[in-house]
């Protein structure tokens, strides 16, 4: 299954058949997280990842599965998750475009637990931070700002998945109006409208869709702002979930554009650097931050 395929049939599961892993399976999801993560290598050496997370930050990954085989595992999610086959666990330390960089690693680790057949939920707000910590060896100064639920889904969800689905609306989305713009009114053409489209698709906490892309005047270059709703994104303190949505849908949009055959990376932006100065970047970002958007960073093709 290719990663356009898996970011199509994706879907939120938080009521899982309580269905474990067998060792071969278990096998692949740790080669997985290795990879991602950088751990993968001969004796246990670190190997170089190829698709870095833009900002550079280091994001650890591990993942739990009860030692109980009879009992499903238990991350303290208060009912809202049941029956999961194990969960993936990242640790990262604060710093600027920290949330970014975990959203694009962990994002990529669903597509491609998607892709092997398995069906996901990302959990930011409840879950043991107690018990994370303890599985993935939490070094000082890192954090844990959510974790990845793996399973089968189940036949029927819980009263408590029902009523988190609907409070969040978790099946609509915004219009793509309302989240990619050109600065010129131009239309959105291939490959571009369909990374685009991706981008709308991924998932979001609260499904807020905090993204707006901006395309720059006269070129292949996007820059992705976030639309910060201030109170929601600094209530769990350093683990600003809509940060983390932006990297998510990063990985959305980049992995739409590979697949299409076109060479691009993220490029983080920050106030103040060259990019303020050239006339089209300029435009680009005024456009989003008239509408109070902050820049985060530039796909440049």
């Amino acid at each position: 299954m290719t990663m356009i395929e898996a970011m199509a049939i994706r879907r939120s599961t938080r009521t899982f058949n309580g269905e474990k892993m067998t060792e071969i399976e278990k096998a692949e999801l740790s080669a997985m997280l290795a990879t991602l993560s950088g751990t993968a290598g001969s004796a246990g050496g670190k190997t170089e990842i190829e698709d870095k997370p833009p900002f550079g930050h280091e994001v650890r990954l591990a993942f739990h599965e009860s030692e109980d085989r009879g009992k499903p595992v238990k991350m303290g999610t208060y009912g809202l998750i049941s029956g999961a086959a194990t969960f993936i666990v990242p640790a990262v330390i604060p710093g600027p475009g920290a949330m970014e960089d975990v959203g694009y690693v962990l994002e990529k680790a669903v597509l491609e637990a998607t892709a092997m057949g398995w069906a996901t939920c990302w959990i930011g707000g409840v879950f043991s931070r107690g018990k994370a910590a303890g599985i993935v060896g939490l070094r000082p100064g890192e954090l844990i700002p959510a974790v990845i639920a793996l399973g089968k889904p189940a036949g029927s969800r819980s009263l408590a998945d029902r009523i988190v689905t609907g409070a969040a609306r978790s099946r609509t989305r915004k219009p793509l109006g309302l989240l990619a713009f050109s600065v010129d009114g131009s239309a959105l053409v291939e490959p571009w409208l369909g990374a685009a489209q991706a981008l709308r698709d991924a998932p979001s906490a609260s499904n807020k869709q905090p993204w707006r892309l901006v395309r720059v005047p006269g070129r292949d270059a996007w820059i992705i702002f976030l639309n910060e709703d201030k109170v929601y994104n600094n209530s769990l303190g350093e683990a600003h979930m809509q940060n983390l949505d932006i990297g998510i849908g990063m990985r959305h949009f980049q992995e739409s554009i590979l697949s299409a055959g076109l060479a691009g990376r993220w490029l983080p932006l920050r106030e103040g650097e060259a990019a303020w100065a050239d006339a089209g970047m300029s435009e680009a970002l005024m456009f989003g931050t008239e509408k109070g958007w902050r820049p985060i960073a530039l796909w440049r093709y």
